[in-house]
């Protein structure tokens, strides 16, 4: 492969990117330029990165999550020889190696984790919101991106943020049990059944917080480090 030369694939699943060993902003230029001018290609689809032996940080990788979510493009696994990048990629919840093909589907009644199974039901919105925006959705939402300070996000149904919340998330519980997992709340305000949820000092400095709202009332907990499901 040429230094700058990026290579593109089809995978069962998505599409494979295989970039050049390069500086990690090389990398991200080369990625992004590429979608950029085969935008009707990749728009909407799945890609898997191999990044060969660069390292990438965990904040280098949030913000490439970020920019391609921007491009309407989903980030879906991440490979790498880097023990830095695997590491920060395993923090943010990406899988590191591609799924076997071949591997026959897990049937519903077969133990396929309850939370699996719930993320089935749900709707991507694979961009940030926009500064002012007030977006509403009836049902089931994953979004990949940020809710600015001053937007606001509405859904009836669970929620799953995988990005920062600056502003507002009114979360309507239409059927129980609702869970909302935010990757980080920086500073928003979440609001379940028109009550603002009071969420402790020590879990908003966590990654990975789930509240979730049933019979017995509203529990908050923090996964591990970066992960949501």
């Amino acid at each position: 492969m040429d230094k700058l030369e990026l290579q593109v694939r089809g995978i069962h699943g998505g599409v494979l990117i295989t970039l050049p060993v390069v500086p990690w902003y090389q990398q991200r230029d080369l990625l992004v330029g590429r979608i950029q001018t085969q935008e009707r290609f990749f728009k909407g689809g799945r890609i898997a990165l191999d990044v060969g032996s660069t390292d990438w940080s965990e904040d280098q990788l949030l913000k490439l999550l970020k920019d391609l979510s921007d491009e309407g493009v989903c980030l879906w696994t991440i490979l790498s020889s880097s023990e830095v990048t695997t590491s920060a990629a395993e923090y943010h919840g990406f899988p590191t190696t591609l799924p076997d093909p071949n591997r026959k589907p897990v049937q519903l009644d077969e133990g396929m984790d309850n939370e699996e199974n719930e993320l089935k039901d749900f709707t991507c919105l694979p961009r940030s919101l926009v500064e002012g925006e007030q977006f509403s959705y009836a049902g089931n939402l994953l979004v990949i991106g940020d809710i600015p300070a001053n937007a606001r996000l509405e859904v009836d149904g669970s929620l799953v943020l995988w990005g920062e919340l600056h502003g507002s998330a009114a979360i309507t519980t239409s059927s129980v049990p609702t869970t909302v997992r935010l990757l980080k709340m920086e500073g928003g305000s979440l609001i379940l059944d028109d009550e603002e949820v009071e969420i402790p000092v020590k879990l908003r400095k966590h990654n990975g917080l789930v509240i979730s709202k049933d019979e017995g009332g509203i529990n908050i907990s923090s996964l591990k480090p970066g992960r949501l499901i």
